[in-house]
């Protein structure tokens, strides 16, 4: 829920009082507020259908509804990463539905010798990727417990019935 009021707060401030701006600098040419309108896919990727997408979109934030609810009283940190993505999904499904496009205003100069400047993006864009990170953090470590059980443990033997 903060996720996704955040982000549509964050929003309405952009296009009250950044749309007509365009792009006001905060921390040099490092770090700027630059109203955008992406009707694609992340970082401006252009999709063919966007109802399909849409809907799929849609679909894929209530799979995540249902197993949250599934994971209910386990593990925080895999229940955190899928309320980011969910709360980051669901702000910028309800500007896809209302308005055929997310607003973008967050805009980074990142590895300036790799590319000019970070595509702009916002703070669902954020949420989803700090949430994806932590999943992918999470199931390495998993990976890694489970590796080691396999070793210290082989053929399925317990330390108690050796």
């Amino acid at each position: 829920v903060i996720v996704f009021v955040l982000d549509q707060a964050t929003k309405v401030l952009a296009r009250l009082y950044l749309q007509d701006e365009g792009s006001v600098s905060v921390i040099g040419n490092f770090f700027r507020l630059t109203y955008a309108e992406n009707p694609g896919i992340a970082f401006g990727i252009q999709i063919g259908n966007k109802t399909f997408f849409t809907v799929l979109i849609g679909i894929a934030s209530l799979a995540i509804l249902f197993y949250l609810n599934k994971i209910r009283g386990e593990l925080f940190p895999a229940r955190f990463a899928l309320a980011l993505i969910f709360g980051g999904a669901l702000g910028n499904l309800l500007d896809r539905i209302a308005f055929g496009k997310v607003v973008d205003f967050l805009d980074f100069e990142f590895f300036d010798f790799i590319m000019h400047r970070w595509p702009v993006f916002n703070v669902a864009d954020m949420a989803i990727t700090i949430g994806m990170v932590i999943l992918i953090v999470i199931v390495l470590l998993d990976r890694g417990q489970d590796q080691e059980k396999q070793v210290s443990e082989p053929d399925g033997e317990t330390s108690e019935s050796v």
